[in-house]
Parts: structure tokens; sequence; C-alpha cells
């Protein structure tokens, strides 16, 4: 046993340079290990790296990936405040405060989870971590100290307060007494998800409850905004300022503000179950775009991240992580609001980021020296310590101008926008157009391509002049954005390739108005450039593994509501009658069927007077139908004829490679009341009905052949000889 603080006992554990404080003894020796923290246990004592690491598992994922600290690593924390983690599980979030701090307190109630945080975080001399119950570890601690936290971390608390706070408000008394160990003028994090969320809308489960819609019908630990603001009203914290991680808070891309709300268009990445199935009943992102354009965004994000205390004279309104990369290109763009007006800032995240954030000012001289010929400026660049400083331009981008011509239906505006930007493009450059060669640097960035026409290139590119960085403002066209400049040629032609690629990606419907070949690419040409642009992006991530790539490893299925329709629309067949104007689906209805015991769906159609003609299409998918009975009612019962656009499997059925199977009977005698079929419907995998028709085919082939005149005779011949 040791002895912490003044005259208080703590039990302690050594990692590192940091120390595990437990309340009590019998903790650090009773808690048994489960298998989930068993096996982060042992990945983080490896040295696990979750960004080069092939474990796909959603617990690993949750537990170490580094993405999970984008949630508050942004927050303005500096080496004067001491910070406060309630509730700090496996670390997931420390690193990012470690960091930056002057010293920071991690409060745990699980001693298992504690070791994992303090061996994860083994090398901070500012981080000290507390084991057990944390609000009894945090009363001693305050008895101890005698003060409070500059900023206190509670993004998991809201969920939980139920379990320590018997009554009906858990949220409003966990947060009160939570809010009372802050300094004066310290700042609270809260972070919960929206009740409303439009994942939830769209089949997304919800986390704690696993269950469908339970978060929309009043079930599970979620919250709206109406519930937030009035638990921190009434729990004595006031008002919040309101951020919108996206896409969720485990792994965040960006964070939006009130102030900095998304763009239509910019919210795509809306997969995101990593823990399970779930349900795609539209395309969140189309959705995403009518409710931005209503102003409506924030009643339907996804995620709720609430910062309580007093506004700061710099205030960031929007972060977008860029660390789903390699080391040496790992950075955080902010947008910061201050008494000035608005700062766009970039802000390296690792040490060898350093480098490539510095190059930044070196670029910004180097092309408005070249750009400025042609009446382009690159975006004014100042170093800032480590981070790179932008001025904050007003004006319409190229990408915006587009979309506004896409919304208003403009094919023909659209087109000539995107060929005067591949003007401008080309003629910025051209006085510094020389004949391509490939270099060994082009070669490691973007492989190794057979050209089959001669380029021209500058020595020096910006590779992200795309329609989202070109500005139109009051003083003229700027390139706002040119993070991607290097020292390598390559052929003019993949610079505006790349741009109209990355513009048509999320726009699906401008890709049938030939933007390409109107803007002289060919299909061979698309094609080298594309895997240019592959090799680039893997040069860009230099062995990561990104959060898209450990989605698809790692996540439960996404069953879209095209494929539950074709599930339901299984047992149903369409009934066509033909009264002597032909077939159409105004004369048309479906029969919800049933098939009995064994298979067989019983038909009773009534007949209208007038028809001459039917037909039946059985499924909407290839399949293998045997047509049991059918027959006609006049006066008793008759036998009807028909014909398909199957394949006869003799006594086993018709055989439908197609997806739109048809049963065509005719000859009803006029009269006719009613029709009564019996048949069966057997749904066949595509491969599988293509494989049946492609043995049929060779089995009528050899019929053919063995029934020939000249098989026959040389079978004939066969035996003669043998005799």
């Amino acid at each position: 046993m040791d002895r912490e603080g003044s005259g208080v006992n703590w039990y302690r554990e050594t990692y590192g340079n940091v120390t595990v404080f437990c309340e009590r003894e019998d903790l650090l020796a009773t808690q048994q290990a489960c298998p989930e923290d068993e096996k982060i246990r042992e990945l983080v004592e490896a040295g696990y790296d979750c960004r080069r690491g092939t474990e796909a598992s959603w617990p690993v994922l949750y537990h170490l990936s580094h993405l999970r600290g984008n949630l508050t690593e942004w927050l303005p924390i500096g080496p004067e405040h001491t910070v406060l983690e309630f509730g700090a599980d496996t670390g997931q979030l420390t690193g990012g405060l470690v960091k930056k701090a002057g010293r920071v307190v991690c409060l745990e109630e699980s001693v298992r989870r504690s070791r994992i945080l303090a061996k994860r975080h083994e090398s901070a001399g500012n981080l000290a971590v507390y084991a057990g119950d944390p609000w009894n570890c945090l009363e001693r601690l305050l008895k101890e100290s005698g003060g409070g936290y500059d900023w206190i971390l509670a993004v998991g608390l809201l969920q939980q307060a139920g379990r320590y706070f018997p009554g009906e408000h858990p949220e409003e008394e966990a947060l009160r007494r939570l809010f009372a160990c802050l300094k004066p003028g310290g700042h609270m994090v809260l972070a919960a998800d929206n009740r409303f969320g439009l994942k939830y809308w769209a089949g997304a489960m919800e986390p704690h409850t696993g269950g469908y819609f339970d978060s929309l019908e009043g079930r599970g630990s979620t919250f709206s905004r109406r519930e937030l603001e009035r638990i921190l009203k009434e729990s004595g914290c006031g008002k919040a300022v309101f951020y919108y991680p996206y896409p969720e808070r485990w792994f965040p891309s960006a964070i939006y503000s009130d102030q900095w709300l998304p763009k239509a268009g910019e919210l795509n990445h809306n997969l995101r179950n990593f823990e399970g199935e779930r349900l795609v009943l539209f395309q969140e992102e189309k959705v995403y775009d009518q409710l931005i354009r209503d102003g409506r965004y924030p009643e339907f994000a996804n995620t709720f991240l609430c910062v309580v205390g007093p506004q700061q004279e710099e205030q960031t309104v929007y972060c977008k992580y860029s660390n789903d990369r390699a080391d040496r290109f790992m950075l955080r763009t902010d947008i910061i609001k201050n008494t000035e007006g608005y700062e766009v800032r970039k802000i390296p995240l690792t040490e060898e980021a350093k480098v490539h954030v510095r190059k930044m000012k070196q670029w910004e001289e180097t092309l408005d020296e070249r750009y400025r010929r042609n009446g382009i400026r690159a975006n004014r660049c100042t170093l800032r310590g480590d981070a790179a400083a932008f001025e904050f331009l007003e004006g319409n981008t190229f990408e915006e101008r587009l979309d506004a011509l896409r919304r208003s239906g403009d094919a023909a505006g659209l087109v000539s926008e995107v060929l005067r930007f591949r003007t401008l493009l080309l003629e910025t450059l051209r006085p510094e157009l020389k004949p391509f060669a490939k270099s060994s640097v082009f070669v490691e960035m973007f492989g190794n391509p057979e050209f089959t026409k001669a380029y021209e290139g500058a020595k020096t590119n910006n590779l992200d002049w795309i329609f989202a960085n070109l500005m139109e403002t009051e003083e003229g066209i700027r390139i706002i954005d040119y993070e991607w400049t290097f020292q390598v040629q390559v052929p003019v032609e993949y610079l505006f390739w790349r741009a109209l690629s990355l513009y048509m990606h999320s726009r699906e419907d401008v890709k049938g108005l030939g933007l390409m070949a109107q803007a002289g690419i060919s299909p061979g040409e698309e094609q080298i450039f594309e895997e240019m642009e592959h090799h680039f992006q893997l040069w860009l991530l230099d062995g990561t593994r990104t959060v898209g790539a450990q989605y698809l490893a790692t996540a439960g299925p996404a069953i879209a509501l095209s494929d539950m329709l074709k599930e339901v629309n299984k047992n149903r067949i369409q009934v066509y009658l033909d009264t002597g104007n032909g077939l159409s689906e105004a004369e048309s209805f479906w029969i919800v069927t049933r098939p009995d015991k064994l298979g067989i769906v019983h038909l009773e159609i009534l007949l209208p007077p007038g028809v001459q003609a039917l037909r039946l299409d059985p499924a909407e998918c290839t399949c293998l139908v045997k047509v049991r009975r059918l027959l006609g009612e006049l006066n008793g019962t008759y036998p009807l004829e028909y014909t398909h656009n199957g394949r006869e499997l003799e006594k086993e059925g018709i055989l439908y490679t197609t997806t739109d199977p048809q049963i065509h009977i005719s000859g009803i005698v006029p009269g006719t009341g009613r029709l009564c079929a019996e048949l069966t419907v057997e749904e066949l995998y595509p491969d599988t009905a293509y494989a049946c028709m492609n043995l049929l085919n060779r089995v009528r082939s050899a019929e053919r052949l063995y029934g020939s005149a000249p098989f026959r005779f040389l079978k004939k011949l066969r035996r003669i000889v043998k005799k």
C-alpha cells in the first residue's frame, strides 16, 4: 500500500510513467478479466497498431482506433490546463488530451480498463488514473487538492447517469455534481446520440439496445436537442455550444457547429454500422441535402457534442480530420472565428507532418508567382508555430457554380463551365509545360502506367487544382487549398481528369452527360489516370488501413430496402388481362400467394367479361416454375394452352434465366368466368440458372448429334466392323 496526497490511502500500480490509483485494495485483486478486455490488453501490450493491424473486430476497432480521439482532440486545451476525463474507459480519448494539457486525471470504474489505459499511455508524464467508483474517487480527489479542473470531459455520462443516481432525473443530478468541480471559467464537454438522428430513420439500430427504431420510439440512451437543453438548464449548467460530429461520434471525420453547418453534398459517408447489421431504407446523403437546404440539419444530426462554459475569444466553428493516412500527412483543418472574422488553420497531428505543413508557405509563394500571370493567386499562408494559417476567402467555388447549374437542369451551362475550367488550367500552366517524362518520383507516387500518347506537364504541380478549391472572389480567382503540391511532373490532362473525376464521383446525375469525352479525355486515358490515382492514394496511405477498409472487413450487413421488397414480393404473382387492347400495366393486378406444405401455389382468378388471353408473371427473378394444372371454368372445366419465355426441362418444369418470367395463356373460351391454376415457383441464383441453361443446351446438342444421320451411320458402321 502507498500513500498519495494529504493522508488519504490509495492502492497503486505503476505502468511506465503512469500510476493507477485504486480506492480499495480488494478491487485490484478481485476483478476478473472478461474476454473482450483480455483481448484488448494483449494487443496493447504487444504494441498493436490499429492502422496497420489485421484484426477484423468491432471491439478492437472501438477501443484501439486512433480516430476515436477525433471527437475531442481539437478542443482548445493548453499546457496551462488541468483536465478531468470522467469515465475514461480504455483511453480512447486520452491520447489527444495528454499531448496538450498540463495534467490529465482519468476516472474509470473498471480496474481492468484502467490498467489498459495506463499501459496504453505509459510514456505520458502528465497522466494519473484512478480506478473504482468514479464519484467516490472524485470526492476524495477534491478533498485532497482543494481545487477544481479547467476542463471536464464526460462524453458517456448522460448514458450512464441512471446507474449512479436513482430517481426521475439522474442526468441532472450527475451534471450538477460534475459542474461543481469546474474552476471558474472552466468548461465541461458532453456527448450524446441524437434521439432523432437521421441514421435511425434510415434503419440503423440503436447502439445500446441493438433494436431497430428503439431510439425514435423513446427506448435506449439517446437524447433530443431539446432534452439536452432542458437538462443543462435544470442542472444549473446553463447554455452550451452545440457541435455535430459527423458521421457519428465513434470515428468522426468532421465536427460542425451552428455557426458552420454542412453544405449539400458533403455528408456522403453514412454506412457506419461497425457493430452489427442495419437497414438502408433510403439514401441518407440525399435526405441530408434536403434537410440542409431547409435549414434543419441540427435536428437530425446523428450526434451532439456539447461544450458548457464561457465563450472564448477564439472559437473553433468547424474542423476536419485528415488523419486516416500516412503519419507524414496527418493533419487537422480548423475554421476559427475571432473578433477579426474567420481564419483557416492546418495543424499537424504528428511530428512527421510538421514538415508537410511548413512546406505550405513555400508552395504558396511558388504557386502564386506562377499563377498570377493568368490572373490567379494562391491563398495567403502564414506560419504560426507548427500550424499554417490561411486567409478566409469569401466567394463561390467552381464546384458551387456547377452544382447550381445541376440543380437548375442547365446541362449546357454545366458543360460550358467545365470546359472553361479546363481552359483556365491549361492557360495557367502553359508557360511551365514541358514534354512529359516519367521520373523515379513519378513512378513512386503514381506507378508505372503505359501511356499511349505524348503529354506535357509542369515540373511542380498542385494536384488539388479541383473545382472545390478554385474560388471566384471580388479580387479575382484564388486557389484556396494547395496541400497536395509536389515537385513531380504529371500530364496536365491528369490534373483535369482528377478534378472532373472527383466532382462526378458522388453526383450520379452528371455521369450521363459525357463530360470526359467532351473535354477530350478518351476511355483509354480514363483507365490510365484511374490507375495513377489508385497508386497515388496508396502512396498517401503508406500502408494505413483506412476506416473505410476496416468497415468492409468488420461491419455487419447493410440490408437495402430493394432487397427487402424483393423478399416480400417473392410470394406474389402479377396477372395481366387482355380484353382486346393488348397487355398493359393498367389492366394488371397482383395476387399475394401462400404455397401449401408441398410448396404448391393454388390460384383462382375471376375473369371479367371479354377476357381473350392473360399473362402470369410468377416471379421477378430467375427461377424454375412447374405448371401442374391450368384450367378454365365454363359449365365445367377445360384445359388451357400456354406459352412462356423460358426453357422446358421436360418433367422438371420451365427454367427462366430472365428476371421477367412470363406464362402466356390463350384459348380462353368466351364466357369463361374463372381460371384455376396450380404451380410451384422456386427462386434460383442467376449463376445457377445460367449453369442449368448451359447444361441443358449441351444435352440438347448431344441429343441432336445422337439423332443425326451421320451419327447413326457411324454407329451402324461400328457394329459391322465389330462383327
